[in-house]
C-alpha cells in the first residue's frame, strides 16, 4: 500500500510556540492519520527532522526532474531509500501560519506563503488552516484573502478572528469553524538536569511587548514592572528565575531585569534559556504559577492547570484566558505592577481557580480532537484518489 504523506506548512523549529504546533501537528497525523507528516525541504536541519520524526519535501526547483527520473523501474527503487516526498504523493497541506495573516505582519512575505497555499489547492491537494488568530486584514487582505480561498476549511481560534474571517470571506465557499489552540493536548518532557527549577516561578517576558511599545516610558514601564515582579515573588518565597520561551532577545530582557534586580534588592535573578518547546512544557508544568508574555507558554501552563499571569499585547491573550476559564489573571504588561502583583496574590494557595483552571484544560483538549476529527472527515473521500 503507498504510504501517504501530509505537508505541515507555517511551522517551524527555531520558534518554539510553532515548533510546538509542529509536534503536536505531526503526532495526530501519525497517530490519526496514519500519514507521515512532511515538512519543506529548507524548513530545519536535517538532524532536527529526525527528531521531530517528518520526512522532507523534494525542493521545488527538482520536483520535475525527479519525477522523470522516477518513470525507470530502478530509479523508482532507488528512490525509496531517501526520505524525500514529491507534491504528486501529498494527501493534503496543514497550514499554522494563521497568525501571520493579519495586519500585524504587513511587512512579512504573505503573497508568497499564500501564493503556494493557492497553488497546492490548483494541483488538487487539500489545504486546512489549522486554529491560530487571525487578522485584522485592513492592511493584508488581498494575500490574507488567497490563502483561506485556497482552504476547504478555515479554524480560527477565538470569537474576534471568526469575525475578521467571515467579513473577509463574504461570499466565499470555505468553511469556517472556531476551534482552541491544537498544542494543548501535547504532553511536556521535563528537561534533564534541571531539576533546581521545579517548584519555581519562571518569568517569561515577549520581547515584542518591549519593541512594540509606543515610547520609551511605556518599555521602562515593562522592565519596572519584571522587576518589581520578581522581587514580590522572591518576597513570598516563591523561587522565580528567568526562563526565556524563545530566542536572544527574550534574553535580553532578562538580561536587562537580572540587572535591575541585583541593584535594587540583592537578588540574583538566574536565567535559563535553550529548552526545547516539548522541555519548556515539561518545566512550566512543575510551576505553582507563571508569568508569561508568551501565547505558548500561557498554553502550556493552563492546559496543565498551572495559573498564569498573562502579560497580552493582541486579542489572541484575551481569548486564550476565556478558553482555560481564567478571564481574571489578564494583566496589562504596561501597567504598574501593583496590577500583575494583585494577580499573583489571587492566585496563591486559590484551589478553586486551579481547579477550575484543570476543568476547561480538559475541555479544551476535547474540542481540539474534535478540529482532527472534523478534518479527517472531511478529507476521507479524497484518500483513494
Amino acid at each position: 500500500m503507498a504510504k501517504k504523506y501530509i505537508l505541515l506548512v507555517g511551522v517551524e523549529f527555531n520558534n518554539q510556540g510553532a515548533y510546538l504546533m509542529l509536534l503536536a501537528a505531526a503526532k495526530v497525523i501519525r497517530e490519526q492519520f496514519d500519514a507521515i507528516p512532511v515538512v519543506e525541504f529548507h524548513n530545519g536541519t536535517e538532524e532536527k527532522k529526525r527528531i521531530a520524526g517528518v520526512s522532507a519535501l523534494v525542493p521545488q526547483r527538482t520536483y520535475g526532474v525527479i519525477t522523470r527520473a522516477r518513470r525507470f523501474r530502478p530509479l523508482r527503487r532507488l528512490w525509496k531509500k531517501f526520505p524525500y516526498v514529491l507534491p504528486t504523493e501529498l494527501l493534503a497541506v496543514f497550514d499554522g501560519s494563521g497568525f501571520r495573516y493579519g495586519d500585524q505582519w504587513v511587512n512579512s512575505n504573505l503573497d508568497y506563503t499564500a501564493g503556494k497555499l493557492r497553488d497546492w489547492a490548483a494541483r488538487g491537494v487539500p489545504v486546512y488552516m489549522l486554529p491560530q488568530a487571525f487578522g485584522p486584514f485592513e492592511k493584508t487582505a488581498g494575500p490574507s484573502l488567497t490563502a483561506m480561498k485556497a482552504s476547504r476549511i478555515v479554524f480560527p481560534r477565538d470569537a474576534e478572528s471568526e469575525t475578521y474571517v467571515r467579513d473577509i470571506l463574504t461570499g466565499q465557499t470555505p468553511k469556517v469553524h472556531r476551534h482552541p489552540d491544537f498544542t494543548a493536548g501535547l504532553e511536556g518532557r521535563f528537561p534533564t538536569g534541571y531539576e533546581a527549577y521545579r517548584g519555581r516561578v519562571p518569568i517569561i517576558p515577549n520581547y515584542n511587548i518591549y519593541s512594540r511599545a509606543d515610547d520609551g516610558d511605556s518599555q521602562e514601564r515593562y522592565l519596572s514592572n519584571l522587576t518589581a515582579i520578581v522581587e514580590h515573588l522572591h518576597g513570598k518565597g516563591l523561587q522565580p528565575y528567568g526562563l526565556a520561551h524563545e530566542g536572544r532577545k527574550d534574553v535580553e530582557i532578562l538580561e536587562k531585569v537580572k540587572q535591575r534586580v541585583k541593584s535594587q534588592s540583592s537578588i540574583n535573578l538566574e536565567l535559563v534559556g535553550g529548552l526545547s518547546g516539548l522541555e519548556l512544557k515539561g518545566l512550566i508544568g512543575t510551576a505553582p504559577l507563571i508569568v508569561s508574555g508568551r501565547y505558548h507558554a500561557i498554553v502550556s501552563a493552563l492546559s496543565q492547570g498551572v495559573p498564569a499571569v498573562i502579560h497580552g499585547w493582541s486579542h489572541k491573550y484575551r481569548y486564550v484566558a476565556d478558553d482555560f476559564d481564567a478571564r481574571e489573571l489578564q494583566c496589562d504588561p504596561l501597567a504598574a505592577a501593583d496590577e500583575s502583583i494583585a494577580v499573583i496574590e489571587t492566585i496563591i494557595g486559590n484551589t478553586e481557580l486551579t481547579g477550575r483552571i484543570s476543568a476547561a484544560a480538559q475541555r479544551v483538549k476535547a474540542e481540539m480532537k474534535d478540529m482532527w476529527a472534523e478534518i479527517e472527515a472531511d478529507l476521507r473521500p479524497t484518500q483513494n484518489r
